[in-house]
């Protein structure tokens, strides 16, 4: 299905892991799709090539999303290389974790500049780009925002505010057509996964706590972005979605 077809998409941070899957996903939905990247350019340029060679229209864009004038800058530059924006998927982000006794400033700094902050400007320059009476905004936060993850006390509090965000810009820009909703990945095959360095017995003990007993894929969060992309999800807003094959505390 081309469900998308002739609209724009600007995927943060999607040169690899979720946001790479989202920005496939897209594009094979037809959206002319932005490819946000800081320092990966390589593997966005991969990535851009891949969604040409299936017909899909890709661009790779360099901005850091913990700059608010950067990520302002995004956007326009988006809207100058396709004509328009028709949805925003919030993806970049900084998972730094430390106990408590280990944290300082620069980890805080960093975790709300790119989870937080990012968003927030990103999602203000949208706002005044998308069409009349219409747009998107998905924010990718984590399941770690409402479960008790020890040593991800600034990792959890960023997306919580995040979430936060999602439930008041529903209630703000609803009466402008615009949508606002997130997903909630649980434990997801990614370089993020792979830098927890995770040993196999506790690999095996979060399959143990997933209901679907596996770890998910990126094209398991990008499918649901996807859905709340799409006219599907024309009466949806607001909403939290955890995308975690039902994982346990």
């Amino acid at each position: 299905m081309r469900n998308l077809e002739g609209q724009v998409a600007l995927v943060t941070g999607s040169a690899r892991g979720i946001g790479a899957a989202i920005a496939e996903r897209l594009a094979a939905d037809g959206a002319a799709v932005a490819i946000n990247y800081a320092k990966s350019a390589g593997e966005a340029d991969t990535l851009a090539d891949r969604i040409g060679s299936t017909g899909g229209r890709a661009k790779t864009l360099r901005a850091d999303m913990s700059s608010p004038m950067e990520a302002r800058a995004l956007v326009e530059a988006t809207v100058r290389e396709f004509g328009r924006l028709d949805i925003l998927v919030n993806n970049a982000a900084a998972a730094a974790f430390a106990p408590l006794e280990a944290v300082d400033e620069a980890l805080v700094q960093l975790s709300f500049a790119l989870n937080v902050s990012g968003p927030i400007f990103a999602t203000q320059a949208a706002v005044a780009r998308f069409p009349e009476g219409k747009g998107r905004v998905i924010n990718v936060s984590s399941l770690a925002a409402t479960r008790m993850l020890a040593g991800a006390s600034v990792y959890a509090a960023s997306k919580s505010a995040l979430e936060a965000l999602t439930r008041v810009w529903a209630a703000e820009l609803g009466p402008k057509g615009v949508t606002v909703n997130a997903v909630a990945p649980g434990a997801v095959e990614t370089d993020m996964l792979k830098a927890a360095a995770l040993g196999e017995e506790a690999r095996q003990g979060i399959i143990a706590r997933t209901p679907l007993g596996r770890i998910g894929a990126p094209s398991d969060v990008a499918d649901v972005v996807a859905f709340l992309a799409s006219g599907d999800a024309r009466w949806v807003t607001g909403q939290v979605i955890e995308t975690s094959g039902g994982m346990n505390p």
